[in-house]
């Protein structure tokens, strides 16, 4: 099903919830004991993840003192690495993992800004090029298309509002095995509309969830 695909069957059968509403966690997301935000930090600095050029302390000054991380370990934490600074330029965080919010397709360039962020965490496996998108979501017709490793795509895509196509990210996945990538993506459901998205070989995807406790399970 994907990770859009299983974000949306959770939402309910209309796929939808109203702006400001948030689904409850899945059963042992949130359930833990308190960990200091300095251990999981430092956790996650083993794993490998690091903070990019233009961060400054003041942002994990800021994530110091939320105590939702320390109430909600690693969990939280891992969501806010795959978030960006709240100002301009939008700096992310780290390029290990990407949050993402499924309701992201209003116009042209949508679908490129998600590839981009796809090829972002990717670890310099995946690298598109000429990357062009389509989007009208009056006349329900989308498109996105590139080049990977010398081949031209063309992926049709379906207009649902606002909603991004599971189709892309099943279809990606598909590419990364067709290919044979080191690499895998991984989501991880925060029990919202949103997934934390990773790209991990089994090895280094084992090593974070014997780490964390987090449930991070493959995309396919």
């Amino acid at each position: 099903m994907g990770v859009l695909g299983s974000i949306l069957s959770l939402l309910g059968c209309n796929n939808k919830v109203t702006s400001g509403q948030s689904l409850p966690p899945p059963p042992s997301v949130f359930e833990k004991k308190r960990v200091p935000f300095e251990e999981q930090w430092e956790t996650f600095q083993r794993l490998g993840f690091t903070l990019n050029r233009g961060i400054d302390d003041s942002t994990i000054a800021a994530l110091r003192i939320d105590k939702s991380i320390v109430e909600r370990p690693y969990a939280i934490l891992y969501m806010e690495l795959g978030r960006t600074i709240q100002r301009e330029p939008w700096t992310p965080l780290t390029n290990q993992v990407w949050d993402f919010d499924v309701e992201a397709i209003e116009d042209h360039g949508d679908y490129v800004e998600i590839m981009k962020n796809l090829e972002r965490i990717s670890r310099g496996e995946l690298k598109f090029q000429n990357l062009k998108d389509y989007v009208d979501v009056e006349a329900e017709k989308a498109w996105v298309s590139f080049m990977l490793r010398g081949r031209n795509y063309k992926w049709v895509l379906k207009v649902d509002d606002d909603w991004a196509d599971p189709a892309l990210f099943t279809k990606l996945v598909e590419l990364t095995r067709t290919i044979k990538t080191k690499g895998q993506y991984t989501y991880f459901f925060t029990g919202g509309q949103n997934a934390v998205i990773g790209f991990e070989t089994p090895e280094g995807r084992d090593a974070l969830i014997k780490a964390t406790g987090l449930k991070i399970v493959w995309q396919d």
